[in-house]
This record gives C-alpha cells, structure tokens and sequence, in this order.
C-alpha cells in the first residue's frame, strides 16, 4: 500500500508559478496578468493577504509566497490591527527571505523584535475556510502554515490559565484537532470535505480523470489515474479538491474500509477487496 506519510516529508511546489515555468498551464502570460498575488509573488517573494473580522472570526493576514520562493511555511495572524499584521508579516517574509526559519513548536520566537510569538502549526482542516488564497496559489496544494499566537498583555499565552478573555477570543486554536466546519449535507464520504487524501499530481493539477479508488485498512483514501502508480507521481491535497470537478466520485463514497474500485471497459466501477500481503 501507498504510504501518505512518505509523502509529508517530500517538499514541492506546484503552484501557479511553477506552473507558468514548467509549461503546464494553456496560457502563461495572462495568468500572471490577471492574478494579483502571483504577480506580487513573483516580484517580491511573497504577499500578504488581510481578511477583515466577520461575525465571531476575528481579523486576521497571512502570507503566500514564502513556501514556493523560501521553501518555508507561509505564516499568519489573528486579531490584531490590520496594518500591524500586515507589517508583522512583512518582517516576517524579510527575515525567512535572509534565512530565518520560524520553527513550529511552542518555544517564542523574537522574529518581530518587540513582541515575542509563539508558531504553531494550523492544521489542513483549516485551510479552505480561512486561507483560499493560498490555496488557489498553489494550486488546491494545502503547503504548511503557521499560527503565529500572542501573547496577552502580561505575557500569558491563550492555552494558559489566567489568559486574557480579549487574547484568547481574538486567536482561534488553528493548532488543535478540532473540526473547522461541519460537513454539508448530503456529503456523499465518511469524511470531511478537508480530509487530505492521496492522488496523483495529474489528477490534482492537470485535470487527468480518476479511474482508482482505494479506501485501505486504516481509512484513508486514494484516488488515481493508473494501477501502477510511482511515489514520485504522487502529491497529498483536500478530498473537496478532488471532487470539486468530479462530483460523479460521490458515488464510492460508501466504498469500504480494505475495497477498492476500478472502472472497468463499460465505464462501470468494479469493486474489490484489497489484497492482504500476508496471506499471498
């Protein structure tokens, strides 16, 4: 079986740009005329985005640009002033450019000079809702992020007791295995539309139709374009990516934990339990 962890170590990037240099895309010149963060991207090596506050979610900015030009995780901030997260994230795009790296754990980082942060990993279920335009830059590629947390005025951190209501209300927990959003109605797999799952660089950035679907022993899901599939071949994006264009996948979604399915001459999936290596 295809192993989703080997995955996670191998550092790519197949966003719009490489895209425009790599000749995958029909026309080049007009994608870096009409998309304002690729341009930016290509000028600077980076660009920031802010979100104003809606609702309960606060405002927040984050970058895109720094995983494709830095081979770094993109950063991001939440509820402070507009224009300080935008600085914020200004000096941080200067620093990596020099060769910082913010590493995601729970040890402060003095990157801003005058306020200490703390990066913490957001995890990918996060991703569509609050980073589209990353997303879309990369081309439905979630590349890794990072939760840059502050602390409250006496240096208490929001996973602290004693934390300011203000601080902690102002940063939601991108770091935590909690659910972004609850899965629509009538979602057709067992689960979420930000689920990440296996499938092959030409099904997820060049349209090549799925003909495969492995759901394996430990519930995790692959969708190909070939029975003989090569790791190199391979990538890690959404399950909403890959169904956002094949809807018609929708109906394996009751597949079975150790089946797969295979279209088969009439274009009618055939499906099948796994092979057990142990018992040939």
């Amino acid at each position: 079986m295809l192993n989703k962890a080997t995955l996670e170590s191998v550092r790519e990037c197949h966003c719009q740009l490489c895209a425009v240099h790599s000749g995958d895309t029909p026309d080049p010149p007009g994608m870096r005329a009409t998309d304002p963060v690729a341009a930016h991207v290509a000028r600077r090596g980076w660009s920031v985005v802010s979100v104003p506050a809606e609702g309960p979610r606060p405002a927040y900015a984050f970058t895109v640009g720094l995983w494709h030009s830095f081979d770094h995780a993109e950063a991001s901030v939440f509820g402070r002033d507009e224009d300080e997260m935008v600085d914020w994230l200004d000096t941080v795009g200067e620093a990596v450019k020099k060769g910082r790296v913010l590493l995601p754990d729970r040890l402060g980082d003095d990157v801003l000079g005058t306020v200490e942060v703390f990066p913490r990993p957001a995890l990918a279920s996060w991703h569509r809702h609050l980073f589209a335009a990353t997303l879309t830059f990369y081309r439905g590629q979630p590349v890794p992020m990072l939760q840059l947390v502050w602390p409250d005025i006496d240096g208490v951190l929001p996973w602290e007791r004693g934390c300011d209501e203000e601080c902690v209300a102002a940063q939601p927990r991108l770091y935590e295995r909690v659910t972004a959003v609850p899965v629509p109605d009538g979602w057709p797999f067992p689960v979420s539309p930000d689920a990440l799952v296996l499938t092959t660089k030409s099904i997820a950035f060049d349209g090549a139709p799925v003909v495969g679907v492995v759901h394996d022993e430990e519930g995790e899901w692959q969708f190909l374009d070939n029975p003989a599939v090569d790791m190199k071949d391979l990538t890690i994006v959404h399950l909403a990516h890959v169904m956002a264009r094949r809807p018609e996948l929708g109906a394996l979604g009751d597949l079975s934990m150790g089946f797969e399915a295979w279209l088969d001459g009439q274009g009618c999936w055939r499906r099948d339990a796994l092979d057990d290596p142990f018992d040939p």
